[in-house]
């Protein structure tokens, strides 16, 4: 949710509502969209292997199946391996987005005294 008063100092400003859009709102809800971000992708990731594992012709969940099937040990690893090495560079890929958008954001870890 946006403040209300940063939303009517932009009005009085004389802020259009796409200015309003893309300079107020979208910017105070990018650390909401990026936590989302983050947890949904994992989820959406493990649904499109189990997915493929149950009825794909093709993919990694077929693999694994297949290599289950087949006793094949380095097989089922070798894909979880791939699956591990995916979702590695994609949260190191949202989160490098995360931080070029969101640099004015401060630090959190810097505020913290022990």
């Amino acid at each position: 949710e946006v403040d209300r008063n940063l939303l009517a100092n932009a009005r009085i400003l004389g802020a259009s509502q796409r200015q309003l859009s893309t300079s107020v709102i979208i910017p105070s809800a990018m650390t909401w969209i990026f936590a989302s971000l983050h947890t949904s992708f994992s989820f959406a990731l493990v649904g499109a292997v189990v997915g493929e594992y149950i009825g794909g012709l093709q993919g990694i969940g077929l693999l694994i199946q297949t290599a289950g099937a087949n006793f094949n040990a380095n097989g089922v690893f070798a894909a979880m391996v791939i699956l591990a090495a995916v979702a590695l560079l994609s949260e190191f890929l949202i989160t490098l987005l995360e931080r070029r958008l969101l640099r004015w954001r401060p630090n959190p870890v810097a505020d913290v005294t022990i």
